[in-house]
């Protein structure tokens, strides 16, 4: 669906950027502070930070409306789930490469286009099955044997992908009826309480720190902002373009998480990484683009009869 006051592509691509950039600076920072600080505490300054913000410049005006929900089990599932994405992928930056992470997490668009199908009622054509299985052969190519990857990291960012598919899909189905700010805020609180419960176990995350100096503090104070700003980059971009326009550009962030990997950590894919990477990108846009088109072509043959 276009909106309402007309496409601006370049405005969209813009913020989406902006958006993505802000996704890889939360990541980046979540994978130095994982070794430093442990997981857990990292996780809880990320969703209070997320939450406290949304709370101080929203709640004046939206009152009630900021936490308002007709479908509170839904929208814990939400939380829950973007908990264990926050959790898991942080745990996974801490032993993968953040290109190799982010690539492996991006096979969760091709389960959400199958899914969709039998759980939302969506139709799946065959170019979301084509796309699947090229997405699922890129995958191959980066955690293939010889890639030297941590095992253990490789099972954490398949958790997380897990996680992201429930996420989405419990994000298509509240969009329908929900405020999108009030299911931003609720999942935020959720993964405060999620943190918290698991703060316990932080020793065995990584372990307490001793203290923080100047820049860890200034880097965990970050973690909220860059959080709640990503999203209003995100919302902006969906703002001025139709979905059929973004999605197939969501794909990008690989590009922006090895940018990133290699000046944060001087991490670097391999040649045939960085061809799993080009094939999971080049398939899933591929894959939005031709299902929009046999949509429009189908819309069309029937108008004609």
């Amino acid at each position: 669906m276009n909106p309402p006051h007309g496409e601006r592509p370049l405005r969209a691509l813009a913020y989406l950027t902006a958006a993505q950039v802000c996704f890889v600076l939360l990541d980046a920072t979540g994978k130095h502070l994982a070794g430093e600080i442990g997981i857990p505490l990292v996780s809880l300054v990320r969703h209070a930070g997320h939450a406290l913000l949304m709370f101080v410049f929203l709640a004046p005006t939206l009152g009630a409306a900021l936490w308002r929900t007709k479908r509170p089990a839904t929208q814990l599932l939400r939380g829950l789930s973007l908990a264990g994405f926050t959790l898991f992928f942080f745990t996974a930056l801490g032993r993968l490469p953040q290109a190799d992470a982010t690539a492996i997490n991006f096979i969760a668009p091709f389960v959400v286009m199958l899914l969709a199908g039998p759980l939302l009622g969506e139709r799946v054509g065959w170019p979301r099955w084509a796309g699947a299985a090229l997405g699922f052969l890129g995958m191959l190519l980066v955690v293939r044997p010889d890639a030297n990857l941590d095992p253990i990291g490789v099972v954490f960012v398949l958790l997380t992908v897990v996680c992201n598919v429930a996420f989405q899909l419990l994000t298509r189905s509240l969009a329908i009826t929900e405020n999108s700010l009030a299911t931003i805020f609720l999942s935020s609180l959720v993964g405060v309480a999620v943190s918290a419960a698991v703060l316990p176990l932080q020793g065995s995350w990584g372990g307490w720190p001793q203290s923080l100096d100047a820049r860890q503090t200034a880097l965990l104070a970050s973690l909220g902002a860059t959080g709640v700003v990503s999203q209003w980059f995100w919302i902006r971009a969906y703002y001025w373009a139709g979905a059929s326009f973004i999605a197939p550009l969501v794909f990008l962030q690989i590009f922006w998480a090895t940018l990133a990997g290699w000046g944060f950590f001087r991490q670097l894919p391999s040649a045939l990484s960085f061809a799993g990477m080009a094939v999971i990108g080049a398939a899933g846009a591929a894959a939005m683009l031709l299902d929009r088109r046999v949509r429009a072509s189908t819309t069309a043959v029937a108008k004609g009869l």
